[in-house]
């Protein structure tokens, strides 16, 4: 700011001197008026000489006002923008896939075939689905014992002899596991036990392993 006043303060000094060398009147002696030979100034003034001097000397003040102006303003600084960081975006990981737990139930309705397991014979059979066991030999021509393995088709329009009870032995019970026991063989003792609802009462899991001195719930 200060640089600015100086240059106009100079300006306003250098018209008063031009403007008052046309009018002035040099006093000497007894007070008579004497004037000054305008010739005798370093440089042309007036507006008889050059009208348009005065105007050219005010554009060159101003030209050099502006230019003090401009040294005393200060190049904008950049200002350094930080470049944002990338966000990685974690991919979610894959949950590891868990087989479905199949729950057994008991054998819903009577099954129209059935496969026959380690453990069990036709009159067992004929006991858990509440159907003759002659008629279930006769249907699929056999005598007796069959390999475990066997696909049996169960007859239809069959029913238990009702002369003979189907449960061998009373139950819901416990039992105790014997070496050799598997749950279609412990079904089996028990006459008319469906193993799928052993499985379920006791929570057991696929292949359904038995160790000798276990104690097993019979619904």
């Amino acid at each position: 700011m200060k640089k600015i006043v100086y240059p106009m303060i100079l300006i306003i000094l250098m018209l008063s001197l031009v403007l008052g060398g046309c009018t002035r009147s040099a006093t000497k002696g007894g007070g008579g008026d004497v004037a000054v030979d305008t010739p005798d100034i370093p440089f042309p003034v007036g507006p008889e000489n050059n009208p348009n001097r005065i105007t050219e000397i005010i554009a060159v003040t101003h030209t050099a006002a502006a230019q003090v102006s401009g040294d005393d303003e200060q190049p904008a600084q950049e200002v350094a923008t930080a470049t944002p960081e990338a966000v990685l975006e974690e991919t979610p990981k894959s949950l590891p896939t868990t087989a479905a737990i199949v729950v057994p139930t008991a054998t819903p309705g009577l099954p129209t075939t059935y496969t026959v397991q380690d453990g069990e014979f036709p009159y067992c059979l004929a006991r858990r689905f509440n159907i003759n066991p002659n008629d279930l030999v006769s249907i699929n021509n056999i005598s007796g014992l069959v390999a475990p393995g066997t696909v049996l088709t169960i007859p239809t329009n069959s029913t238990w002899p009702s002369e003979f009870e189907r449960a061998l032995i009373s139950h819901p019970t416990t039992y105790n596991v014997l070496a050799g026991d598997t749950i279609y063989k412990i079904a089996c003792q028990f006459g008319d036990v469906d193993p799928n609802d052993i499985i379920f009462a006791n929570n057991l899991v696929e292949p359904y392993t038995l160790t000798a001195g276990q104690v097993i719930n019979i619904p």
